[in-house]
């Protein structure tokens, strides 16, 4: 015997040729099985159908020209969706309908009233239409399908129906809409069928509102007393009542969306063997609600007080969302939609006016604007510490809560909260349940050569890192000098680039701030890709504020001492980490070699570094048949040099970098404090750019005569940045030995020579590509794994 497979759907699914091919396709796929469609009338139109009888009462000559348009419109989705030789017949069907309402309409122009009966001939003939459209369009695919009323269907048995029915709302239904989600449950009923789906044309049943949260996830199943309760608590996707039928016989329900055709959705049981899973299925919130609140010192141990809260309450035919009594039983508050809140406070007032005169109730107070949010899961029931993540995550979060509420089963936690924070509210408690405790909120800062790499680099391998090591790095925020891209969920880091043109706004420092710092993440950091001072001063501020840091800019670690002190002092005091591997040596591991050997207990003698790519590519291609200017422009143009390749030359950067080496030993040193031998003529310092470059020649003479001289004593130019024993720096340009270490170096070799107790004979040598956006980008991804390993991850 074939299974009978019952769908309940909303008319306008059907009307477009996409619906009509997902119609076709769930056809082909029930082809073993009997198929019955449930379908309502379309929504749109049966309010215009509401709106030409409003105008027909109010004597509006603007109805005849509705009328007409309404009927152009369905001819129109008859040419779009049936083939030629169907559409007369339903054209003809649309003729005869019309002019029926064209009657009724006169009618009530005439009359100037409409009965009951009138709203549900229209429920029928819009449903009427859309079947026989359905049926038309099946039928040129050579298939074959009965279209019965709602009536005609419950009169037959399992036996009578046949392979593919659709069911449109009964002729004589007088007061109510048809509701096919209802129905199809007692169809189900009816023909002992375990198969039943509702579908529906906004979306999939998720764990929290994807509007308010893009993370949050289908939800793959659901008990029945879940589904009630989400359905009480908002969720909009859930109809309750329908349900219950369900319930009666334990048939399954499954949720599904048209728009997400090939997802199966919400499967919806008794859930007989769901002992395991996550302690909360989803959250709901409601919205628009009041809370009163009814206090007296009389109160307590008063019998009957409740009661006759909820007698007045159901009197004034007001619904209660939530109840909540404090222990000490001097309050009661009762939350209600706000449409009621007048006329449940009058209710109570009345109610407890002798109360109220002895002031055994002193005071009865309504707080509207309020909303409340709710957890909902059966295996919260009996699990230590569900309450306290839900609470401490509101607290986290700054949410105030004005009321809470569970019920004995345990399987729903509500609070009543602002209205205005609800979404702060719900983000904070689906990051607390759902995300992975290594989710990381990031705000990357310049995404050029460094930053952009890097963004690439993640992208690639970020679902490596999640299903390797639970790793989540989630780029939340991406700012340039004058522009950001904030996602609430994480950019989609494989079209970042042109999400950043079409989406990014104005640059509002504070803004991104407080976006990558939501407390409701897990962890939050912040890379700075950037070079400027200007950022690099707010770093302890954004570590104060919750943020770790990971850069390969230069300029905090080489700040003021008392600043570069601070920053260290902050990293004790909050827990945040100052990540700054690459500001020496881009992707070389050289700030972690000298932590280690310093907490090992070493004693570092001296380091001696070539420490710049663009001078090391420099003076390992200068032999003295190129004249150094010629390199220099070389270089510029293969993009080796900054734009003013005098920030290179200078030797400023190496200084920089040879003082965070300095103060990595514990020395006090400034970078005013290091002699750094400049390239540069005094004559050429503060010339425009492109000036400079015309007179670069100037430089030729000294750098030859230096090369000169290192060739005689069989050495190698090198230019080399230097911290002694005594913590004493020093940056100049020197010849080295054709056996050393940095005489050994190539193209943009960074070369690191530690000197230290352990190794004195024969120095620590670290050697490799010291420039290239590739491995600086690389070096700051590693930093950034270092943190999610310092935060748990097991990578």
């Amino acid at each position: 015997m074939k299974e009978i497979n019952i769908h309940a759907l909303e008319a306008s699914m059907l009307l477009n040729k996409e619906g009509r091919n997902k119609l076709l396709k769930l056809r082909e796929s029930n082809k073993l099985n009997k198929l019955v469609l449930v379908i309502t009338s379309d929504k749109e139109l049966i309010i215009e159908a509401k709106g030409l009888i409003s105008l027909a009462k109010a004597k509006d000559e603007k109805v005849w020209v509705k009328l007409e348009e309404k009927e152009a419109y369905l001819n129109s989705v008859i040419f779009d969706l049936v083939a030629n030789d169907y559409r007369t017949e339903l054209s003809d069907l649309i003729k005869s309908d019309f002019t029926n309402i064209e009657d009724i309409l006169k009618s009530v122009w005439l009359v100037g009233d409409v009965s009951y009966g009138t709203l549900g001939y229209f429920d029928y003939i819009v449903g009427n239409w859309i079947a026989n459209i359905a049926k038309a369009f099946v039928n040129a695919e050579g298939d074959s399908i009965f279209c019965y009323d709602a009536n005609q269907i419950l009169s037959l048995t399992s036996d009578q129906l046949l392979d593919f029915s659709i069911v449109s709302p009964p002729i004589h239904k007088i007061r109510e809409s048809f509701n096919a989600e209802i129905f199809a449950s007692k169809l189900a009923v009816k023909f002992n069928t375990n198969n039943l789906v509702f579908w529906n044309s906004s979306s999939l049943l998720t764990t929290a509102n994807v509007s308010e949260v893009p993370s949050a996830t289908v939800i793959k199943n659901l008990c029945y007393n879940e589904a009630t309760e989400l359905s009480f608590f908002g969720s909009t996707l859930i109809n309750s009542k329908a349900i219950l039928f369900a319930i009666s016989k334990g048939i399954h329900v499954r949720l599904r969306c048209w728009k997400y055709f090939d997802d199966e959705g919400t499967l919806i049981n008794n859930c007989e063997n769901q002992k395991k899973g996550p302690s909360v299925k989803g959250f709901s919130v409601v919205h628009n609600v009041a809370l009163i609140s009814i206090e007296g010192a009389g109160l307590n141990g008063r019998v009957g007080f409740s009661s006759k809260v909820f007698d007045a309450l159901k009197s004034a035919n007001v619904n209660v969302i939530l109840f909540s009594q404090a222990s000490s039983e001097y309050s009661i508050s009762i939350a209600v939609p706000i449409s009621h809140a007048d006329r449940a406070i009058e209710a109570i007032t009345i109610n407890f006016n002798e109360e109220l005169s002895e002031e055994i109730v002193n005071s009865i107070d309504c707080i509207r604007d309020l909303a409340v949010i709710a957890a909902v899961g059966n295996n919260m029931a009996g699990k230590k510490g569900v309450a306290g993540k839900f609470f401490s995550s509101l607290g986290k979060a700054g949410v105030n809560v004005k009321a809470i509420a569970q019920g004995a089963s345990e399987r729903n936690i509500s609070a009543v909260i602002e209205s205005s924070e609800s979404t702060r509210a719900l983000r904070a408690l689906h990051a607390s349940f759902f995300l992975s405790k290594q989710a990381l909120s990031i705000g990357v800062i310049g995404p050029g050569n460094i930053g952009g790499t890097l963004l690439d680099q993640i992208s690639n391998e970020s679902t490596f890192l999640y299903e390797k090591f639970g790793i989540d790095l989630r780029i939340r925020a991406i700012v340039s000098s004058k522009l950001m891209l904030l996602d609430e969920d994480g950019v989609d880091l494989s079209n970042w680039r042109e999400a950043f043109k079409k989406n990014s706004v104005p640059l509002d420092m504070g803004k991104f701030t407080r976006h990558v710092g939501a407390t409701y993440f897990p962890h939050r950091a912040i890379v700075d890709c950037s070079s400027s001072s200007e950022l690099a001063s707010q770093y302890i501020s954004w570590m104060n504020n919750g943020m770790h840091i990971v850069t390969p800019n230069k300029k905090a670690g080489t700040a003021n001492l008392q600043y570069y002190k601070e920053i260290f002092e902050t990293c004790l005091s909050t827990g945040r980490r100052f990540y700054y591997e690459t500001t020496v040596g881009a992707g070389l591991p050289v700030i972690n070699t000298l932590k280690d050997l310093v907490q090992t207990g070493d004693n570092v003698r001296r380091i001696e570094g070539i420490v710049s790519g663009t001078l090391a590519w420099l003076f390992n291609n200068y032999d003295g048949s190129v004249k150094f200017s010629q390199l220099v422009k070389n270089a510029k143009e293969m993009g080796y040099t900054e734009p003013d390749p005098r920030d290179d030359l200078s030797g400023m950067d190496v200084g920089r970098k040879t003082v965070i080496l300095a103060r990595e030993l514990g020395y006090d040193v400034e970078v005013s404090d290091v002699p750094i031998e400049s390239l540069v003529p005094s004559s050429l310092a503060k010339l425009p750019v492109e000036e400079f470059m015309n007179q670069l020649e100037q430089l030729d003479e000294p750098i030859f005569e230096k090369y000169k001289q290192a060739k005689a004593e069989n050495k190698r130019l090198c230019y080399v940045g230097r911290v002694d024993e005594n913590g004493k720096c020093s940056v100049a340009l020197k010849g080295y030995p054709m056996d050393h270490p940095f005489s050994q170096a190539s193209g943009t070799d960074n070369v690191i020579c530690f000197t230290t107790d352990r190794y004195l004979t024969q120095p620590l040598v670290i050697k490799g590509p010291g420039a290239g956006r590739e491995v600086t980008a690389g070096g700051v991804f590693a930093d950034i794994l270092r943190l999610s390993a310092y935060l748990g991850a097991r990578v």
